[in-house]
This record gives C-alpha cells, structure tokens and sequence, in this order.
C-alpha cells in the first residue's frame, strides 16, 4: 500500500485476541490494540500529530518552536514531527529516568530543560512543577512558541474519541470492560467515552503505578490529582499495580503472546487478570470482551 507522508500511518492499529491459554480465564475474550504499529512506535503518535495538524502551517510560517512538558514518548513524537517540518523543539521535564530519551532526543536536535522535582505529572502544589515553569516560559516570550499542552489540551482524548476508539468499535463491536493505563489519561478518556456512547454498561478501568513505584508512562498513584483532561467520574475502578507485577505482565505479553508490550502494558495486562479473576470467573457470558492497549517494549521503556 502505498503512503505520501509519514503522518498517513498514524492510527488503525491492528486488534489482537490474546490466546485464553495465555490469560486462562474461561468465558473471557481479551484483546490488545498493537499501539507499536504507529510510526514513530507508540501511541502517543497519535496525539502529538493530533494536537499538531491543525496549526502545522501557521508554526511553520512563523518559525514558532514547539514546546511541551514530557519525558517520553510525547516528546519523542513531536521531536519527530518538529524534524520533519524544519521547526524547533523544546522539552522541559523533571523525571527522564531512562538515559536513552535524553539521547534520542538530543539526536533529533531537541533542546531539553531538567528541572529538579519527583512528580511526572502536573502538581500545581509543587513549587518546581515544570508546568508552572513552562507557562512562565511562555509568557514571557509568547510568540516564539506553540505549547502543544498534552495534559490540558482537548485535542489529546478528541484524537482518541475519534479514531482510537472507533477503530476498536469498528473491529470487534460490543466491549464489556476497557483497561488502560493512566499518563494524560487522553486515551482512556477518549476510547471509553465513545465506547459508552455506543454500549451504556461499558465498564472503564484505569491503571497507575502503586505508591513510591515507577512504571514509565503511568502516574503513581500519589499523583492522581485531578488536574488536566483526568476525569475521574469516567473511571468504575482504578487499580494501583507494583513496578515488579508491571514486569510480570510484561514477560507474559512477551513470552506468551508474542506482544512486544512494555512495563505499562505489563501493569494494564497484570491488573486486567488479577481484576477479572476476582470478579468474572462465575460469569456464563461466552462472549465477555476486553480491550487494553499495549505498547512497544523499547518505546514504552522511555515513555
């Protein structure tokens, strides 16, 4: 098949059934969404090109440099697309904890900002809170950058909305549960909330690293303020999983299934289980379905 542009392989991802010999739970039907087929390898593909497709001309026309709050692979997306087009990029962050971001990066001619603090996600309580920082950055040079803005920007679960989940709806039809991981939380908003328009008893799940864990692309649980596009009232349960049960699921994705996922598809993997165990093994529905995304392994190693 043939493609003029990059951006035209962004999306329709394939949908993957996960042998019930891998997962054993009888009357459960589990799919992954193979997010590593986007271009530039994850889903965040999606939403760097969808915050930026609407105003490409006008950055390029002005030579406005990109910038954004990310430690992964937003970032690594925008600094592909910022490449492409002949535009700066510009990352401020305070937790890039795998050296191989920092690197590719800088490869791609991205200009990166470590600012002391723990927290991966916006706390406006934190007095080094990048995003603070960032809007000061802004302000006082405001025609010199576009600020793709992922945790507030409506354009990130919209993305999804409109091609993320009606992809999912288009190949499988009903789904009963949809788990997914807790960064931006643009992808769950987005999936879940046009999958419940079209089955009313969709169930959401959101998963987050436990309390003092690390699990790259997830926020810890301790940052689960509701801050940006997070909308807690869409989730029916959000299920803390340790960095060490993370790997778990990972190496069963890998070894089992053949999915080269990532240690935020191990949790999302390891959760979904651990979850339906508990709750649906006495159920008798033959055709229960279940979604996670899953991300690649390198990729997701430097989310």
């Amino acid at each position: 098949m043939l493609y003029n542009h990059i951006t035209e392989l962004i999306g329709n991802t394939p949908l993957l059934r996960i042998d019930p010999a891998v997962h054993q739970l009888p009357n459960v039907e589990i799919y992954a969404k193979l997010e590593t087929y986007n271009p530039f390898g994850s889903l965040k593909d999606r939403v760097a090109w969808g915050m930026l497709q609407d105003e490409i001309e006008q950055i390029v026309e002005k030579q406005q440099t990109i910038i954004e709050f990310s430690s992964g692979n937003t970032g690594k997306a925008l600094a592909v697309l910022a490449s492409l087009y002949r535009i700066n990029y510009e990352t401020i962050t305070n937790r890039i904890k795998v050296p191989e971001v920092h690197d590719l990066l800088r490869l791609m001619g991205a200009s990166i900002e470590v600012l002391p603090g723990m927290s991966e996600c916006p706390d406006p309580n934190d007095p080094n809170d990048p995003l603070t920082y960032l809007e000061q950055k802004i302000h006082a040079d405001p025609s010199h950058y576009f600020h793709t803005d992922q945790y507030r920007n409506v354009k990130n679960y919209q993305t999804h909305y409109e091609h993320t989940g009606r992809e999912i709806f288009e190949d499988l039809g009903a789904v009963d549960y949809f788990f997914g991981a807790l960064g931006t939380a643009g992808s769950t908003r987005g999936v879940s909330t046009f999958l419940k328009e079209q089955f009313a008893d969709l169930q959401t799940v959101g998963i987050v690293a436990e309390k003092g864990d690390f699990i790259p692309g997830l926020r810890n649980i301790d940052e689960m303020s509701e801050v940006g596009i997070f909308e807690k009232t869409l989730y029916q349960d959000i299920l803390p999983v340790d960095a060490q049960d993370a790997l778990s699921g990972m190496l069963t994705l890998i070894s089992q299934a053949g999915v080269l996922g990532g240690p935020s598809s191990g949790a999302v993997y390891y959760a979904m289980v651990q979850y339906l165990k508990q709750h649906c093994l006495e159920w008798a529905d033959p055709k229960l379905s279940l979604i996670h995304i899953s991300e690649p392994t390198r990729q997701a190693e430097i989310s």
